[in-house]
């Protein structure tokens, strides 16, 4: 999911659509990228900082979530259904009003539910929360290209937002949550560039830096690693 701007907290009035999809039950998100991160979920949700760890079975997360426009954009963690795959994420409530203003705002996306059955609790809960839980699915699959990079500040939020959790939680620290979320990402692409604020020296803005390309070379190897380029990449040159 895109790394982007604060839900207003006050809605407009819900489309015959919209009431349709909700229900009397409780209302949650799982979020699979970077709301992962508890500093990202709060510029969207200011009252979700605190998320639960969960594993859900049936969706698969991978890069292939973009937004053509005219200027430079990233390619972002999207997520679909599919049943052979398994995706680590964060659980939490919201209201109606913010569902129903996250409807509005990722119209690109289908909002599907989530079986209760298919999801594993990573905070010591014995079953997921009572309620409907929804997860934004990609409509299409667009890979990440030369103008549609990975690139490796979104990668830092993501996995921050794991060792948070792995500091939190003594489940998904057992997990090792953020090596999962790795290796549970399909779609890693030659096509990455670094562009930390100070590439050569990344800890004076990501303290994690150091942990996090240890563990991206640990799960993805490090002949994938060494092909990351420094913004700007050699075909950013050309």
């Amino acid at each position: 999911m895109r790394l982007s701007r604060s839900i207003a907290s006050n809605s407009k009035k819900k489309t015959a659509k919209e009431r349709s999809s909700m229900s009397n039950q409780p209302q949650f998100i799982f979020g699979y990228g970077s709301l992962v991160e508890a500093d990202s979920r709060a510029m969207t949700w200011p009252a979700a900082r605190y998320a639960s760890p969960a594993i859900v079975k049936g969706v698969e997360r991978g890069w292939f979530d973009q937004v053509p426009g005219q200027g430079y954009s990233p390619t972002y963690l999207g997520a679909v259904q599919s049943p052979s795959h398994t995706c680590d994420g964060v659980i939490f409530p919201v209201t109606e009003q913010e569902l129903a203003a996250y409807d509005k705002r990722e119209s690109g996306y289908k909002r599907d539910k989530i079986d209760q059955s298919k999801i594993t609790m990573l905070d010591g809960s014995k079953a997921a929360p009572a309620g409907d839980i929804w997860f934004y699915a990609n409509q299409n699959k667009i890979l990440a290209s030369q103008k549609y990079p990975i690139v490796q500040s979104y990668v830092d939020v993501c996995l921050n937002g794991c060792l948070q959790l792995e500091a939190g939680y003594p489940l998904a620290r057992e997990h090792k949550f953020a090596e999962s979320f790795i290796r549970t990402t399909t779609n890693w692409s030659e096509w990455w560039v670094n562009d930390r604020i100070y590439p050569r020296r990344p800890f004076i803005y990501v303290p994690n830096a150091s942990t996090i390309d240890g563990l991206l070379i640990s799960v993805l190897g490090i002949d994938a690693f060494n092909k990351i380029q420094i913004e700007p990449a050699s075909w950013e040159r050309h």
